[in-house]
Parts: structure tokens; sequence; C-alpha cells
């Protein structure tokens, strides 16, 4: 699966099985900040029901609290997600590489009222290539600062989200 695949698949689950079309952008204004062009939200289909959703939701959020994704969670947060780390295939041998892998982190946060989805993916990290271990440290990062970001209130691209 693509990046895009597994942001819309993790962006179900915290919109409560509401599969919604991938966008990449919110709006496109002038020099001026006069808007020029709106994309609004367009719902795809309800993947799974919410009673689903909010059960996935509640074991997501066992991962960071007592699970492998601990360093991704962010203080003053709930945070809801999943680690990865994945062999990669040597094309050499055509097998599982015992050396090259892919570590990753995905979540949302806040959990119980999501604002953002995050998807770390570390290709071949050094020496520690557990994604709780490389990517879910990154997440938490990331989600600090965009979180700090979005509670001063000026972020066109998100706010109304």
């Amino acid at each position: 699966v693509t990046a895009v695949q597994l942001i819309s698949a993790m962006s179900a689950i915290a919109n409560n099985g509401n599969l919604m079309r991938p966008s990449i952008i919110k709006c496109i204004k002038d020099k001026q900040g006069k808007l020029v062009k709106e994309y609004k939200p367009c719902l795809v289909r309800q993947a799974i029901s919410k009673d689903i959703a909010k059960r996935i939701t509640r074991i997501l959020k066992g991962a960071v609290e007592t699970g492998t994704g601990k360093e991704a969670a962010i203080d003053g947060y709930v945070v809801a997600g999943k680690t990865g780390t994945a062999q990669k295939i040597d094309v050499k041998t055509r097998k599982y590489s015992s050396t090259k892998f892919v570590a990753s982190f995905m979540g949302f946060v806040p959990a119980d009222n999501p604002k953002i989805v995050i998807f770390v993916s570390v290709d071949e990290p050094n020496r520690i290539y557990w994604g709780g271990s490389v990517a879910a440290p990154a997440f938490s990062k990331i989600g600090k600062r965009v979180l700090r970001y979005m509670e001063r209130g000026n972020y066109d691209f998100v706010k109304n989200y």
C-alpha cells in the first residue's frame, strides 16, 4: 500500500469509520488573501461502523499507553497509533533482508477528538530499526509542533476541519 492509502485507512478510524477522499489542500487564495477556490471534505463511504472505529481506537490508544508505541506519546494528549517494522526484500537474493528494514509509526491525536493524523516512515534506519524506537519519537516531535501551532489558532489550512 502507499502512504496515502495508509493515512486514508487510519483517518477513517479517526473519523468514526467515515472514509474521506484524500485531499492535499483546503483552499487557494490570491496574494491579497482572497479565496479563489475551496475544496470541501468529500465522504467516499462508511468503511467501518462507528462502534468498530471506537473499539479500534481503544486498541490503538493501548499501543501507545502500554505497548510498542510508548515513544509516540505527547504530554497533555492521548495518542492512538501503531508501530510498524518491516524487512525489505534483498533484490539480489529475492529474499527478506536481515539487515534492511522500514520502520514506521502512524497515529492520530487527540485520540478521542482527532485533529491530525501523522504517518512517519523511515527507510533503512541505522542500527536501531524498530518502528517504536525510530518512527514513534519522530511522530511525537511532529505532533507536538503541529498541535502547538494549531492551539495558536492561526492555521488557515486546517482550522475548520
